[in-house]
């Protein structure tokens, strides 16, 4: 298997454990252990941690290696009020710059959001819906708020993964009922060239999520 290859297996195995509840807030995602579980060598393992590192959900400390970070209702506050600003600016600049196949590239992601509702996968979940957040600010034209919005969006997911009904297992749709929806009103305004809805509507669009959070944390 080419080395591109093994990183990607690497990473998404890693995130598949993580959803799949072998891991917790706090816990150290070991290197070599990984490495034994997956049969891979440490190479591939490392990269795909360093990788979730870069995004912002794994944490790193010096001689210990790379952890999921604590959670807390305090933190949680911060990180999506974050998030839910920088998104917001990332929505509305990609609705003044993006262009016709901007538009249908976004399109074509909600489509594949909504069928993963037929079919529910969450690894494939978390794969549409970086490229939606993240495609947005890519669109926006702006590095600084694509820089940031993939590390909000990551850090975000220390407590998506671990609290939100659809990765816990606890509603069979979860998020993937307003998900797809509220996705497509914020495609619709950025088609439209509305940078204040655009920017409203991502806005209402991460923080609907940390409400729904919060009673949990």
């Amino acid at each position: 298997m080419a080395k591109k290859n093994l990183e990607d297996f690497a990473y998404n195995s890693i995130l598949r454990l993580i959803l799949d509840n072998h891991f917790k807030p706090g816990d150290f995602l070991l290197e070599t252990e990984l490495s034994a579980s997956l049969e891979l060598s440490r190479t591939p393992v490392r990269h795909a941690l360093g990788q979730l590192v870069a995004g912002g959900f794994l944490d790193k400390k010096k001689k210990k290696g790379c952890f999921i970070p604590e959670v807390s209702p305090e933190d949680a506050r911060h990180v999506f009020f974050a998030r839910e600003n920088i998104e917001g600016l990332a929505a509305s600049s990609a609705a003044r710059y993006a262009a016709d196949g901007d538009v249908a590239y976004l399109y074509g992601l909600v489509e594949k959001e909504t069928e993963l509702a037929q079919c529910p996968s969450k690894l494939a979940y978390v794969h549409v819906n970086e490229a939606f957040h993240l495609g947005i600010a890519k669109i926006s034209r702006n590095k600084y708020l694509e820089q940031y919005c993939r590390h909000s969006f990551w850090r975000s997911h220390a407590y998506i993964f671990f609290f939100d009904n659809y990765y816990t297992g606890k509603v069979v749709s979860g998020n993937q009922e307003t998900g797809p929806r509220q996705h497509l009103q914020i495609v619709q305004a950025i088609e439209n060239k509305n940078e204040e809805k655009a920017g409203n509507l991502m806005k209402q669009h991460v923080r609907t999520t940390f409400e729904q959070l919060l009673v949990k944390l």
